[in-house]
């Protein structure tokens, strides 16, 4: 792209709209294709482009997660992927530039493959970097706890035309979602898959600590104004 850009959206969805049962959300998506500013799960380097892993990982340590599993996808199974293959994946590192990183990613493959996180407590954020996000119906689905968020969003909330389908990749920051344990990206169409990696959301007690320090540093702001108006 000849212009970094970045963006957010409200995605404001109907109260009456529904997902497995329960109401969707109107979560808050920030999209930038300069990133990630955030650590991401990492799964290795790998020396070829393609598939490295396609068994469960579990307990990584990173995230709060409990597992990573894979289903599915033809004619390449969804798994851990390296660098770019054309027609097959392409990685989504770094945001801005698809293709140029050897760096393992996640990848649910074409004709309905599946990338399940589940996670040890609930969450209501959400991480990415998200690999060449597509507009299309059915491409680029993350679903789980009444959520859903698709590559049309990420795209929309960058500020970019749809033209741009399938071009760029993001840094991604979704927050006010609906409380979840797992959720399920996915790619039911023919011809696309969805490469991505998760990032390190902020522990509870870290922001709560960040939120002490600055209204510790606003206090002694305002007593040194009060001083020097003595």
């Amino acid at each position: 792209m000849n212009a970094l850009k970045t963006g957010t959206l409200a995605i404001a969805l109907a109260a009456g709209s529904v997902l497995a049962g329960s109401a969707l959300a109107s979560p808050i998506i920030t999209a930038s294709t300069t990133g990630p500013n955030f650590a991401v799960l990492n799964l290795g380097t790998g020396t070829t482009a393609g598939w490295q892993n396609s068994t469960t990982i579990t307990n990584p340590g990173f995230a709060d997660i409990a597992s990573i599993t894979f289903a599915g996808g033809t004619p390449f199974g969804s798994g851990v992927y390296s660098g770019s293959i054309p027609n097959e994946n392409k990685t989504p590192f770094p945001a801005g530039v698809p293709g140029n990183s050897m760096a393992n990613y996640l990848v649910a493959q074409a004709n309905g493959g599946t990338v399940t996180i589940t996670f040890n407590a609930p969450q209501t954020s959400l991480l990415l970097e998200w690999g060449s996000a597509d507009v299309a119906a059915g491409y680029n689905v993350v679903t789980g706890g009444g959520n859903m968020i698709d590559g049309a969003m990420i795209v929309a909330a960058a500020g970019l035309p749809s033209s741009d389908s399938g071009k760029t990749n993001f840094a991604v920051d979704i927050t006010g979602l609906d409380p979840f344990t797992s959720l399920t990206f996915s790619d039911t169409t023919a011809k696309s898959a969805f490469e991505f990696d998760i990032g390190q959301v902020p522990e509870p007690g870290s922001l709560a600590l960040m939120a002490a320090g600055l209204a510790g540093l606003g206090w002694m702001v305002r007593r040194r104004r009060q001083k020097s108006s003595l």
